[in-house]
């Protein structure tokens, strides 16, 4: 399949070279632009493609085309020239953004009535005064009046730039306070929807205003509303970084209390989670509530808020066997200015461990490579840029064609979309049903989150065939947000809809999809959409998905117990077997016992084979 492949990689780019040369620059256009749909290619076979389609535009006077293959290329003054005097003001503002002109960019975003692009380009060229009146000119837009999270977002960037203009500045406190009650709200809403992951969005920037303000309240209440929605979608590495952030920022703040709580929390959540650092944690606890009793100590605070700290530490020097370390904490209380019998009590303790030694080796810390690198996203700038391109396919392709923080695959089929609707408009059918139904199929295979408004926007078309494709694109987007037009796709007054939403449903088998396939599945009523969740769920491959499935086998008869119980057996998860076999103990179903034996028996089996190929 491979070698067929290229062979018609191969004779296409034959063929439209042989086009070209008989001066047929349509037909090579449409041959070159087949080939640079091929995105997997080595760079510099690629890149030659393009300059050779880049030339054809350029002759056939379609310089916008041009000028965008040269920005995907970083061609930028090849890019200006190809655009040429009736270039848009939007135009270019992208090419300044990805040459990194900010302060020119600034000025032709605002030209082209983009207020949100212009004041987040002010404030990466440093031009603190221009961004805030961009932001205090884009908070009375009226078209924000029915968007409160955009609003809130938006009152934070000016606190935010006002404060970068005078530290002490009043206006600045206000829009700031302004921007925490409006987004605590927001949050409170999304979660009411249940829609948890913007309201992660929410948390994140209040984290944000905390950190900036060294308000540690606010510090404290943004990490720990994350942790929760984290650890509600079982993203395991992604909650023990932000427990490390959390504490590393407790310590900063000298809250030593807070510090050595997180940490037991870090070493109960690994445990639970069968993640081998809890010892570590469990370590760095006991030693932050020895540094914390030392603090109360020198801080004169009530002797009794010291010995409660000596106390936590040898709970968990105990629990992770440094016997060295309680001894030597019993003899620290012995010297207390306690009652005589609490300091007697503490030093016969103490001398019951006199030959203690210390068991275990150094325990693992969470390692560099599991910390995720876009933990923390600029969503304060990122979520307006969104809001300010309003879904346009266009837009938003050209957005990420030249920004070297995509792939270069995801650039390439950004580049795609924006050739192929460039087509459809020469042709005045960039508005059909097929046109569109054809974007959303392409947005699907950017695999990328920007994908998800211009889709979201293509699903209220009228015509049954662009939703269609909006929705069957969605198998594609391994995000949280895509179940948002899944659910509305399900209930969709078309027939064909509502088979593309089933299909999408079957593939969307992520870590954090669980929660949404789980509540889809109780929520709904037909069968097909039920069984399409509980085969997705199998493949998550979690401890949680295992349960569901057999609480599901349980309470099920027919077609849905037999999906769950072909999707348990193919759920590859050491840690299932102890479950299965605590369920079978205690059922009392005779079909059903029979069935956890058969998962049990094909459980052993394969570790069994496992054990042997090693």
């Amino acid at each position: 399949m491979a070698r067929k492949n290229y062979g018609t990689i191969e004779s296409t780019a034959d063929a439209a070279e042989a086009l070209l040369s008989q001066g047929s620059l349509d037909e090579a256009e449409e041959a070159f632009r087949r080939l640079i749909a091929q995105t997997h290619v080595i760079d510099y076979e690629y890149d030659d493609w393009l300059r050779r389609l880049a030339e054809i535009y350029s002759q056939l006077r379609r310089g916008a085309e041009a000028g965008f293959i040269y920005l995907y290329l970083h061609w930028f003054d090849m890019a200006r020239e190809s655009f040429g005097s009736a270039a848009s003001a939007g135009d270019r503002a992208r090419i300044d953004d990805v040459e990194k002109r900010y302060a020119a960019a600034a000025g032709n975003y605002a030209d082209a009535g983009m207020t949100a692009h212009a004041a987040v380009a002010y404030e990466r060229a440093g031009r603190h005064e221009e961004a805030a009146a961009a932001w205090e000119t884009l908070a009375k837009d009226a078209a924000l009046r029915t968007r409160p999270y955009e609003l809130a977002l938006v009152h934070f960037n000016y606190g935010m730039a006002k404060s970068r203009i005078e530290e002490d500045s009043s206006a600045a406190r206000r829009s700031l306070i302004d921007s925490q009650r409006r987004l605590e709200q927001v949050a409170d809403d999304y979660e009411t929807r249940g829609e948890r992951e913007r309201a992660f969005d929410c948390y994140q920037i209040l984290l944000k205003l905390g950190r900036d303000s060294g308000q540690f309240e606010n510090l404290a209440e943004g990490y720990i509303n994350c942790i929760r929605v984290l650890k509600e979608d079982n993203l395991k590495f992604y909650v023990l970084q932000y427990y490390e952030d959390f504490i590393a920022l407790a310590l900063e703040h000298r809250e030593l209390h807070a510090a050595a709580t997180l940490y037991q929390e870090a070493a109960d959540y690994s445990s639970r989670n069968a993640l081998p650092y809890d010892v570590h944690y469990q370590g760095q606890a006991a030693d932050a509530w020895v540094r914390c009793a030392h603090k109360h100590i020198d801080d004169g605070a009530p002797i009794e808020l010291a010995e409660n700290a000596l106390l936590a530490a040898i709970g968990c020097y105990s629990n992770v066997g440094n016997y060295v370390a309680v001894r030597e904490r019993f003899q620290e209380l012995a010297a207390l200015p306690l009652s005589e019998k609490h300091r007697a009590r503490y030093a016969r303790i103490a001398r019951s461990y006199a030959s203690a030694t210390q068991v275990g080796g150094r325990a693992p810390a969470l390692p560099d490579y599991l910390k995720q690198q876009n933990a923390y996203a600029d969503i304060w700038f990122v979520d307006l840029l969104e809001w300010e391109l309003a879904g346009d396919p266009l837009r938003v392709a050209a957005s990420i064609v030249g920004d070297l923080r995509y792939p270069n695959g995801i650039r390439r089929r950004a580049l795609v979309v924006i050739l192929n609707v460039a087509d459809a408009k020469a042709r005045s059918a960039e508005r059909t049903p097929q046109t569109l139904s054809a974007v959303a199929g392409m947005l699907g295979e950017l695999q990328s989150y920007a994908a998800l408004t211009p889709l979201e926007r293509l699903y209220e078309h009228d015509s049954p065939l662009v939703r269609k494709a909006a929705v069957e694109a969605l198998r594609y987007l391994y995000f949280k947000r895509s179940f948002s037009i899944i659910r509305r796709a399900l209930e969709d007054e078309d027939g064909g809809v509502r088979d593309a939403a089933v299909l999408a449903l079957g593939g969307l088998h992520f870590q954090h999809a669980f929660n949404p396939l789980a509540s889809i599945y109780r929520e709904n009523a037909d069968a097909k959409v039920r069984a399409a969740a509980l085969t997705s769920i199998g493949k998550i491959q979690s401890i949680e998905a295992g349960e569901f499935l057999i609480m599901t086998m349980r309470q099920e008869e027919g077609e849905l117990r037999q999906v769950a119980r072909v999707a348990l057996a193919q759920l590859d998860n050491a840690d299932m077997h102890p479950i299965l076999t605590h369920y079978y103990e205690i059922e009392t179903n005779a079909r059903m016992r029979e069935i956890l034996a058969e998962l049990i028996h094909r459980g052993r089996s394969q570790a069994a084979l496992d054990n042997a190929a090693h």
